[in-house]
């Protein structure tokens, strides 16, 4: 049995681009030093005040190369605002790398594959 990797920090206030595309995430900077997997879309879990969610993961250095963050998407869920909340997010397994940015429309489409494809893998796999 492998152990998940595990993130905690506090959520930060994001540029909204990802709530635009349909895809609401919590933007979680992280820190200088961090041991991480390389940049990609993973599914995983999330705990905020308790309860806890299945997310989709996108670890990316955000559109200057310099910003390293994570950006949680908790499945299911639209119109939660945890910005300044606590939030500990557990990585189960990467379901793809990054691509640059394809405009818009083409992510839009991504993200509703990465989201079918997480619902799949909780329906059919074992988180721990």
């Amino acid at each position: 049995m492998v152990r998940p990797l595990s993130f905690h920090g506090r959520v930060e206030k994001g540029e909204g681009i990802a709530a635009q595309l349909g895809c609401p995430t919590a933007n979680v900077a992280v820190e200088q030093g961090a041991i991480i997997p390389a940049l990609g879309v993973y599914v995983g879990e999330a705990e905020v005040d308790g309860q806890r969610y299945q997310a989709l993961i996108c670890i990316n250095d955000g559109r200057t190369g310099y910003n390293l963050k994570m950006e949680v998407h908790l499945v299911g869920q639209k119109d939660i605002d945890f910005t300044g909340k606590h939030i500990s997010v557990d990585l189960y397994e990467k379901i793809r790398d990054l691509i640059p940015f394809p405009g818009n429309e083409v992510m839009t489409e991504m993200i509703k594959v990465d989201l079918e494809n997480a619902r799949k893998w909780f329906a059919t796999s074992s988180p721990i």
